[in-house]
């Protein structure tokens, strides 16, 4: 066989195969085709059986077919029954499982639904299930007054309490242009500032690189100024350290309000952290120390943290007379706190943003209860 009619016979040989793949192609599509087609009907079915359950549910004297459309409508919001869901029968409560479902909702949004008498955390696999503690300070806000702009930002309207609204910025933001910042329509009632940290691996105590130029800059814009350090100590000696160390690189800068000190699991790292193995009595105690320490210089403290950090890492029975400062970031369909307790600052957002900021800016509304 000449070498050219061996390159022709080789392509002759890649064609066929490709017609052999795109006939495969073309099954496999069809069949996905028919399958689709059976979830369709399955998902309409199920549609309907879940608008039946609903509506003998609210209407268990029964009725005509319609008459139970209109009162399935008047109490399904987004396919979500407004119906206490303690209240629904068993396998109604199946039924609300499975709208849930079907809206794409998460796991842990549709525990916290039904367990709403608990406090509902995922960690590391896990889910935990708290009973709320009546004796602790409630959360005391009125949800349904917390509206969301299209910005993304939290509104809260009530006229018994005045409320305030900042940002938190680290050396993460980069160097922040301040006097593009200070062009913004709106300045920050109040900014905190990371000040430092403690290495989680190393246990060094580092400085945050723009600490000082944040300051100067948060100052200059007519902000209320605070800072907060993120810590990572073993023991009640190191959570001391922490705090002079924060008293000490402050220096005379003056700040008007308490300091925070971070309280967050280190997560997604190949190295161990330093205080993974501590208790949550182990924890407390370190926490407790640092407000301690701080207090004999005349300072105010706020423990920053989210779930995991209140309800895990630490005995929040223990912290229940200490202001809090909660994370939880909102959603477009569920936009109040979940945390069963009191709080004064809530980080609602990481994805603000600010002229003068490079990239996003977390959000915060603080309740001022003593207004």
């Amino acid at each position: 066989m000449s070498r050219k009619t061996g390159k022709i016979y080789a392509i002759i040989q890649g064609l066929a195969i490709i017609d052999v793949l795109l006939l495969m192609l073309c099954a496999i599509l069809a069949f996905k085709a028919i399958d689709y087609q059976k979830e369709n009907a399955r998902l309409a079915q199920a549609n309907e059986d879940l608008q039946i359950s609903l509506n003998r549910a609210q209407n268990p004297s029964g009725g005509s077919v319609e008459a139970g459309a209109m009162e399935s409508e008047e109490m399904v919001s987004d396919g979500v029954p407004e119906i206490p869901l303690e209240e629904l029968p068993e396998s109604d409560t199946k039924a609300v499982l499975k709208s849930y479902a079907e809206q794409g909702k998460s796991f842990i949004t549709t525990l916290k639904a039904i367990f709403a008498d608990q406090f509902v955390i995922a960690d590391e696999g896990k889910f935990y299930f708290m009973d709320i503690d009546p004796s602790l300070r409630p959360y005391s806000y009125d949800s349904s007054k917390m509206t969301l702009t299209d910005e993304g930002v939290i509104q809260y309207e009530d006229e018994s309490m005045d409320v305030s609204y900042g940002i938190d910025i680290s050396q993460h933001n980069g160097e922040i242009d301040w006097e593009e910042f200070y062009k913004n329509d709106y300045i920050p009632d109040f900014i905190y500032i990371r000040l430092g940290l403690r290495g989680y691996e190393s246990g060094r105590l580092v400085a945050d690189t723009q600490v000082s130029a944040n300051l100067i800059g948060a100052r200059e814009s007519g902000a209320e100024v605070g800072v907060y350090f993120v810590t990572q100590a073993v023991n009640e000696e190191e959570a001391r350290e922490e705090a002079r160390f924060v008293i000490d690189t402050l220096s005379d800068n003056k700040v008007d309000l308490p300091i925070a000190i971070d309280v967050e699991k280190i997560e997604n790292y190949q190295t161990k952290p330093r205080t993974a193995d501590l208790s949550a009595a182990e924890y407390t105690q370190n926490v407790l120390a640092f407000v301690d320490e701080l207090k004999k210089y005349g300072y105010e403290t706020i423990i920053y943290g989210n779930g995991k950090s209140f309800m895990l890492m630490m005995d929040i029975t223990q912290i229940d007379d200490i202001d809090k400062w909660f994370a939880d970031y909102v959603a477009t369909d569920d936009y109040t706190p979940y945390f069963p307790y009191d709080f004064s600052i809530w980080q609602f957002s990481s994805q603000g943003y600010m002229q003068g900021i490079t990239g996003d800016v977390d959000l915060n509304i603080r309740f001022n209860k003593d207004n």
